[in-house]
């Protein structure tokens, strides 16, 4: 009898702590733009179990746009968002109260992705192509590439989306010539006959590319919240990073993708190659301050002598 009593009575401790650990969990509403590569960290972060182990529960929205991830912070819809570098400066710079607090990626998965009878710089003159946004980064990268290249900015017709997957259907309905995409919609693409013209991750250095961003109250009211999910997203990366979780990688990748097996083991290959997720969420001086120089170059950021503290606070990495 009082073997069954203390059986049940340690039943009954386990039962109240699992009660407890569910209601201790946090809900943070997170932004992203879309089911891409570039969010490879977070997907593991929710699906390994490491959000849920820092008391957190995430509830996801993916917006299809840079822009609007940075508005919907401030409006206070989200609490997280992950956005480009450029675009929480410019925010900030209109006075937006938000701050960028760690890097996701700080370099540039993405290709110019062509129609099957574009192959070189030559044969994009006089066409159509379509980009994320007017006067960004992507914008400034496409460019430098033509000049590079002996033509002129004015010798291509730049329309814009924010959203890959949108940008990809202009490309394959023939709509333009050529389309900025991220991984794995590239490797999509290469496999349907469409040939890479540039490949952004190999040709952009020393400028930073994903961004956390959330509202400067948000956060001083919930700095634990803050540290936990940095934590989380570090761990995913590092997660993702290990040669020994390839095929579990894979397999969440093309969970939450929609892609086939092979266009995600080339973008698996081409990622543990090129790098482009931060260790530890930090971001190199070089990486900020190159962003803010581009942005003062087309006028967005007003003075002259603007320091990367009006844009950053790392504290929460810490």
């Amino acid at each position: 009898m009082q073997k069954h009593l203390a059986a049940l009575s340690a039943a009954a401790l386990l039962l109240s702590a699992t009660a407890s650990s569910v209601m201790a969990q946090t809900k943070v509403v997170v932004g992203q733009v879309s089911r891409t590569a570039v969010n490879w960290p977070s997907f593991v972060a929710e699906s390994e179990g490491m959000m849920k182990a820092e008391g957190l529960t995430l509830d996801t929205i993916y917006v299809g746009n840079v822009a609007l991830i940075a508005q919907q912070v401030v409006g206070g819809s989200l609490d997280i968002g992950n956005t480009t570098f450029e675009t929480a400066i410019q925010a900030i710079e209109s006075g937006a109260p938000i701050s960028i607090i760690a890097a996701v990626a700080i370099k540039y998965p993405f290709s110019m992705m062509s129609a099957k009878d574009v192959k070189t710089a030559a044969d994009i003159k006089g066409k159509k192509v379509i980009l994320p946004v007017p006067k960004s980064d992507m914008d400034n990268f496409m460019t430098d590439w033509l000049q590079k290249n002996g033509l002129k900015a004015s010798d291509v017709d730049r329309i814009y989306d924010g959203s890959t997957p949108n940008r990809y259907a202009a490309l394959k309905t023939g709509a333009v010539a050529a389309a900025a995409v991220t991984s794995p919609i590239d490797f999509t693409a290469a496999a349907e006959g469409f040939n890479k013209l540039i490949d952004f991750g190999s040709y952009v250095q020393g400028y930073g590319f994903i961004a956390v961003i959330a509202r400067k109250d948000w956060l001083a009211k919930n700095e634990q919240t803050t540290r936990a999910y940095l934590r989380a997203v570090s761990k995913g990366t590092d997660w993702v990073y290990d040669p020994a979780n390839k095929e579990k990688a894979m397999k969440i990748l093309m969970d939450e993708s929609k892609q086939p097996q092979d266009v995600v083991e080339k973008t698996y290959n081409y990622f543990m190659e090129l790098k482009p997720f931060s260790r530890g969420l930090t971001i190199p001086n070089p990486d900020i301050d190159n962003v803010i120089a581009a942005l003062r170059a087309n006028g967005f950021v007003k003075s002259a002598d603007a320091p990367r503290e009006k844009y950053v606070d790392l504290k929460y990495l810490k």
